[in-house]
């Protein structure tokens, strides 16, 4: 059974200080001093796993930052209820996240150890000193532009002058929606249509009602009603990027490790990522940890589960190597180019920001058992 994990630590934080945080007006927590990769280092430390790795010593505690109810925690929660995390000789724990920028804060004061993120907020939050790299992957671009099925909409082009949904207009999809519309289309939904600004689940009201003709929505809010056939999908974000000639496997939202624990527990890290990819692994091979997912994220009709599979293993197939750095700064470039370059606030994809090394090495590690 999918059940509630302890808190660790405290997370009392306001909207208004967390908001202008977001905005840049927070003055960065002093960070601990940089970590070094840990992939060398941990491989040769990290022994073959057989046995449950608790057997060697006390497990080290690892708390993930996690918005509840959201895919984020999938990860984490497998790893405590299937006996993965101990295996690995790890103690798993989830500090629950109301809102999404929250993790940023907990990370920087230390709330928790790891948390999943954009790739754009990791380089800006390194930017100003937060000292986190990016183990994994966590999902890829995909979620869909949807309408009513009644109207007639084909193509992103086709929504000039419509009245547009979004969560926000600062958000990574949203710009990469703008920046592939722009390549693609010559069409820019910031200026070529009527934005709107909601919450997901207005947005698909609203709809609903006829007060917004479009919207990009977020997955998990469409599942039932594309279903249903009330909504139809006209593109999504990864087949847009495509058509503009972007890599939609370029590094979209990544799994961020603080430099604190990785020097604490440098021979751990490979183990977190190794265990994180066999929980992956588990997701994508096995049907029977679906139901009790999709319920956790408040799916529990039987017939929506297939979909919801197919959704979830379709997002968490993410490639996570140094070979998509020359895509993600193309897809960085154009985003500069088409939103600007203060709005987006990096002009570089840092290789630093990124830790493949420790990576290749849990790729290693799982292949002696």
């Amino acid at each position: 059974m999918i059940r509630s994990f302890r808190i660790t630590r405290a997370l009392l934080l306001s909207f208004v200080a967390l908001t202008l945080f977001i905005a840049g007006c927070v003055a960065p927590v002093a960070a601990p001093e940089t970590a070094p990769q840990a992939g060398e280092q941990a491989a040769e430390q990290a022994p073959e796993q057989g046995e449950d790795a608790a057997a060697e010593g006390e497990l080290i505690p690892i708390a993930f930052g996690a918005i509840e109810g959201a895919s984020q925690a999938y990860i984490p929660l497998l790893l405590e209820e299937k006996g993965i995390a101990a295996k690995y000789g790890l103690e798993v724990s989830i500090v629950p996240l109301s809102q999404v920028g929250q993790q940023w804060v907990g990370l920087r004061t230390g709330d928790f150890d790891i948390s999943a993120g954009g790739f754009l907020d990791l380089l800006r939050q390194r930017q100003q000193d937060l000292q986190v790299k990016a183990i994994r992957g966590f999902i890829k671009f995909g979620n869909p532009i949807v309408a009513t099925a009644d109207k007639p909409y084909e193509t992103l082009a086709d929504l000039e002058g419509a009245r547009f949904g979004t969560v926000s207009t600062a958000v990574l999809d949203w710009m990469v929606i703008r920046t592939a519309g722009v390549l693609a289309y010559d069409f820019d939904v910031e200026t070529d249509a009527i934005p709107t600004t909601s919450s997901p689940p207005l947005i698909t009201e609203l709809m609903m009602n006829g007060e917004l003709d479009a919207a990009w929505q977020f997955s998990d809010f469409t599942l039932a009603p594309l279903h249903a056939g009330t909504l139809k999908e006209i593109t999504n974000v990864a087949a847009l990027m495509e058509e503009a000639g972007l890599d939609p496997n370029a590094f979209y939202l990544t799994y961020h490790l603080t430099d604190q624990w990785a020097s604490e527990h440098p021979e751990a890290v490979v183990k977190l990522i190794a265990a994180m990819d066999e929980a992956v692994e588990l997701m994508m091979t096995d049907d029977s940890i679906w139901p009790e997912l999709a319920a956790y994220s408040g799916v529990e009709d039987p017939e929506l589960i297939p979909a919801f599979i197919e959704m979830q293993r379709e997002a968490f197939d993410t490639e996570f190597s140094a070979d998509k750095l020359e895509a993600t700064q193309k897809l960085l470039d154009e985003l500069i180019a088409v939103v600007g370059p203060e709005p987006i606030g990096v002009d570089t994809v840092d290789p630093a920001a990124f830790d493949f090394a420790s990576a290749e090495a849990a790729k290693e590690l799982r292949a002696q058992e």
